[in-house]
């Protein structure tokens, strides 16, 4: 099930000491917010319904969900910036009580999986589980940076080879993999 996250756990450290552009004095008013992040309309072009946050190159933003308990994540569906899809994460980071789980490239806005230039309304897909009804699902939102062949298969990057004796399934069941790669075989 689908975890909730309201506004009241979102904190961002941007450019300038501020969580968004409508923090800067020439942009007071600007409702392109924090809290635009979980109003549940994703799939846009309308200012109204997203968050822009000032970049300066060199300078990371940062956004941090505190959760007030333990949660487990099986994914993470993310919708880049879409009114001038330019303005959009390119690359990010996701920690987890401070250790990195996933490092990658983010899908330009309007650009489905496969690469055409229509909005999917899909979003992008970072998994966290090997269930193999949510990869099905999610197969096609997971992206990758580089041209895939058709021959690409999704493959968890700390993934050992089993130890002797052992299935990979069992394996697969004991701790999920923290982030996907797309191999050619």
């Amino acid at each position: 099930r689908p975890v909730q996250i309201t506004p009241s756990v979102l904190r961002a450290q941007c450019a300038h000491g501020t969580s968004s552009v409508g923090d800067l004095d020439d942009c007071q008013g600007d409702p392109r917010t924090l809290d635009k992040l979980v109003d549940g309309v994703n799939d846009t072009t309308d200012d109204r319904h997203m968050w822009l946050a000032p970049y300066e190159r060199g300078e990371p933003n940062n956004l941090f969900i505190m959760f007030e308990e333990p949660v487990t994540l099986s994914l993470l569906k993310i919708w880049n910036y879409s009114k001038s899809p330019g303005r959009g994460v390119r690359e990010f980071q996701l920690c987890i009580d401070d250790v990195l789980v996933y490092k990658g490239h983010v899908r330009q806005a309007g650009r489905s999986a496969g690469g055409d230039k229509s909005l999917d309304g899909a979003g992008q897909s970072i998994l966290f589980t090997h269930d193999r009804r949510v990869v099905a699902r999610e197969r096609s939102n997971v992206y990758c940076h580089y041209k895939q062949s058709e021959v690409d298969e999704m493959v968890f990057i700390d993934d050992p080879p089993p130890p002797a004796g052992v299935t990979r399934s069992a394996v697969l069941e004991q701790r999920p993999g923290t982030s996907v790669v797309h191999r050619a075989e």
